[in-house]
């Protein structure tokens, strides 16, 4: 079985994670909303969880979605 997550984060918390230590906000809540209305077709879908209107995002899921975003275009 494996490890449940402990790194799920609202879209704010997300967003100010993401951001810690940046002059500039490199991630903006409207982005991350908006990927997270695209997931099923941008593959961020298996990090994602709605519980109601809340929507809590796996903070190493998101991490390794972008990863693998930049992998797939270098190749």
């Amino acid at each position: 079985m494996t490890e449940p997550r402990a790194d799920w984060r609202s879209v704010e918390a997300l967003c100010e994670r993401l951001n810690e230590g940046a002059r500039k906000p490199t991630f903006t809540t409207h982005a991350i909303r908006h990927y997270t209305r695209m997931a099923e077709s941008n593959g961020l879908a298996p990090h994602i969880r709605r519980i109601g209107r809340k929507i809590l995002i796996s903070e190493s899921g998101f991490v390794a979605w972008l990863d693998n975003l930049n992998r797939d275009q270098a190749a």
